[in-house]
């Protein structure tokens, strides 16, 4: 009987993995790895057949030649140094504020009615303007320096934490809800151990969004604004038509993004340890 279970089981799992897609059965760094040199290999193509001229598309050999000089020029310390750490420092800011704001806001919609019949419409007008258009207003209001680029940063990366946040807060289960009430339980005591809880996926969706917007922030919020981090670099690169610069530096931001991303999805999987990365829960 026992061998029968066991060959029954054996069948199935050659079923779920035959079900499985091509790339779910190459190593995923031998796919990314494929991908890559694809895309370096139509780059090379592009740039040297003369379709796209070099101030639009330089080589990948020419934006790798900028890249490295520029990680020298950082491990040797200098300008760019300072404007890598000037990018990261607002870029962080930006992110921990929009944090702030976008679950606070989120438990007032999610919490009060004056938050969603009065707030929300507000919040939601607002964040379908153009973000550039408010960048001068910053600028006005806080002058060249970080504090006009971390602004610009943590208002374009807040409103998906507050939408996440608020819808995070209305999916809690009705029949646990109804336990907390049948237990007597605070308003501050089923938001704490139950609303709070069952919403952390919810709120790290929209932390991992807001931390790549709030880098693509910072850098709008330098390029209008001036200063001295690397969106300024790569603005200045370009109006010099240094591609290549601008190839580098662009990888570089971009990077820095991932990493933001990816430092809040390690946070993730350390506090809201009862989650699968797909999003079902350890017990299903």
């Amino acid at each position: 009987m026992s061998s029968q279970l066991d060959t029954a089981k054996v069948t199935e799992s050659t079923k779920l993995l035959d079900r499985r897609s091509i790339w779910e059965r190459i190593p995923r760094s031998v796919s990314l790895t494929g991908f890559l040199l694809v895309v370096l290999g139509l780059w090379q193509i592009l740039a040297t057949s003369g379709w796209v001229s070099p101030f639009i598309l330089p080589t990948p050999a020419a934006a790798f030649d900028a890249l490295l000089s520029f990680c020298i020029a950082v491990f040797e310390g200098g300008a760019l140094r300072q404007a890598l750490v000037i990018t990261v420092v607002e870029a962080l800011l930006a992110f921990v504020l929009a944090v702030i704001l976008g679950v606070g806001f989120g438990f007032i919609v999610a919490e009060s009615a004056f938050g969603r019949i009065v707030l929300l419409p507000f919040l939601v007008a607002l964040n379908a303007a153009p973000k550039v258009v408010f960048a001068p207003v910053f600028i006005a209001a806080l002058g060249f320096g970080i504090g006009s680029k971390v602004a610009l940063g943590a208002f374009i990366a807040f409103f998906p934490l507050l939408v996440d946040t608020a819808a995070g807060l209305a999916t809690t289960d009705r029949d646990k809800s109804q336990l907390f009430r049948s237990l007597r339980a605070s308003r501050m005591q089923t938001l704490r151990m139950l609303q709070l809880p069952s919403s952390l996926p919810f709120i790290f969706a929209g932390m991992k969004t807001a931390s790549v917007l709030a880098v693509v922030g910072v850098v709008i919020g330098e390029f209008l604004g001036g200063g001295r981090g690397l969106g300024q670099q790569t603005k200045i690169a370009g109006d010099l038509l240094a591609t290549d610069r601008v190839y580098a530096y662009g990888f570089v931001l971009a990077v820095l993004g991932y990493l933001f991303f990816a430092a809040v999805a390690f946070a993730e999987r350390r506090v809201v340890f009862w989650q699968r990365p797909h999003g079902t829960t350890t017990g299903s």
